[in-house]
């Protein structure tokens, strides 16, 4: 009793609607479009793409010159300090000297070799971008296929609720029906009470489907972002409710054989290629650390000028041009330390590769049985269900004769049940298996 009030506390506050609520039906590629544009996961995904852009940029700068100018002034407060100077011991008073100082200078510097390390930075931020870039499209994939395995949960559950309430439906009319025969005295008190029995636990069934049906709802909003007790409801038309054998054929004949299939994973998933790409991005880290072994040589060229009147800047000012060569002798160890770490950080990416590899493989063949099990499914549950409706049929009618019982009436009739929703199951799990298969190749649009 008490899970059954808690069932029924839950679904009112999942389902209840207020008379002004509108209510939104989406369809599966509306609620698609919707989570690619609102799932916080992937808009984070996003923002590492702009970080890349924006380390692109910077490591583009190092091919340019460098431009600096300041401007300066300065007073002495003291006028009167520093007139008098001592030379070979005679005391000399000068003038009052100019209490304003100002100066002007202008300078640019270009680095003409740093080691190389200008090209490998460059490099290792296209490697890094392209990686940021493939990671949104596999988290783009993921969210895709998560939309995909929750809308055919709901719709399975929406089904299935239908079902159970055209069972209640059915079992209020044979209650009505068994007391009119009880009234007539052709059955006795306990066929009503095994029918009231009954029909209970279709309303528990009922209770338990509509509840599981707000649960489904709820995971498939927050998925597309939006509100888990937003007034939604899904469209069924979106998905096909039947599957036949060339369809089966046709998708068996898309993704090949499995070993033809973990070439295509090994070829089309976006994660493998951003983990290349991270790894030649590790490869352009070592280079950058070999630069610190190498001379450094820059040019630098500028304008200065410095005066106690603002004044004068054809006499005062000076150009000048320099030419800097910077070589590295010893530096505590800093740039040996530099490239060990980077290249231990390249050979983790490597394993990290050799265990991707092994995922992929795993997701694949994992996915080729989940289809094939679903397959499987399609054919037992509809021919369970063909059985299940020619021996409903068969006990209904004996019943209603006198010659069944009430036992197998009742049996057959939830058999029936089960055997509908089990095929509506099989269905909608034979879609979500080909969007996991698909999200497995990398093939998934």
């Amino acid at each position: 009793m008490k899970r059954l009030i808690l069932l029924a506390v839950l679904t009112s506050l999942s389902l209840g609607q207020t008379a002004g609520d509108s209510v939104r039906v989406y369809t599966l590629d509306e609620c698609i479009a919707v989570a690619l544009r609102d799932n916080p996961t992937l808009a984070r995904e996003q923002k590492n793409i702009e970080i890349g852009q924006s380390a692109l940029t910077r490591a583009f700068g190092a091919y340019l010159p460098s431009l600096g100018a300041s401007a300066g002034y300065s007073r002495q407060l003291n006028v009167e300090g520093g007139r008098a100077v001592n030379i070979g011991g005679q005391v000399f008073v000068l003038g009052p000297p100019e209490p304003n100082s100002y100066s002007l200078s202008a300078v640019a510097s270009y680095t003409l070799f740093n080691g190389f390390s200008r090209e490998a930075s460059y490099s290792q931020a296209q490697h890094e971008l392209s990686a940021a870039s493939m990671s949104y499209e596999r988290t783009r994939q993921q969210i895709i296929v998560q939309v995909r395995t929750q809308y055919y949960d709901v719709l399975r559950a929406m089904q299935t609720v239908r079902i159970r309430h055209e069972n209640l439906e059915l079992g209020k009319q044979e209650l009505a029906r068994v007391r009119a025969l009880y009234d007539a005295g052709r059955v006795p008190i306990t066929t009503v009470y095994a029918q009231e029995a009954d029909l209970g636990t279709r309303e528990l069934e009922v209770l338990t489907a509509e509840n599981a049906l707000a649960q489904a709802k709820a995971v498939l909003l927050a998925t597309m972002g939006q509100p888990p007790d937003m007034n939604a409801e899904f469209a069924e038309l979106s998905v096909p409710t039947t599957v036949s054998d060339s369809d089966i054929a046709a998708f068996r004949k898309e993704i090949g054989s499995p070993p033809a299939a973990v070439a295509t994973a090994l070829e089309r998933r976006s994660d493998w290629r951003a983990l290349e790409a991270r790894i030649r991005a590790a490869d352009d880290a070592v280079s950058i650390a070999q630069a610190a072994f190498l001379p450094l040589v820059s040019l630098n060229s500028g304008w200065s000028w410095s005066n106690t009147r603002v004044a004068q800047f054809a006499e005062f000012g000076r150009y000048f041009v320099s030419l800097s060569v910077q070589v590295p002798i010893f530096d505590n160890f800093g740039a040996a330390t530099q490239r060990q770490q980077a290249v231990l950080q390249m050979e983790q990416r490597q394993l990290d590769q050799r265990q991707l590899e092994l995922q992929i493989r795993t997701e694949v063949r994992q996915a080729h049985l989940e289809l094939d099990a679903a397959e499987k499914q399609l054919d037992i549950t509809a021919r369970a269900l063909r059985a299940a409706e020619q021996n409903f049929n068969a006990a209904r009618e004996r019943f209603q004769l006198g010659a069944g019982t009430q036992l197998e009436y009742l049996t057959a009739s939830s058999q029936l049940v089960n055997a509908r929703i089990n095929r509506i199951t099989a269905i909608y799990t034979y879609h979500a298996a080909r969007a996991r298969v698909r999200f497995a190749l990398g093939i998934l649009e």
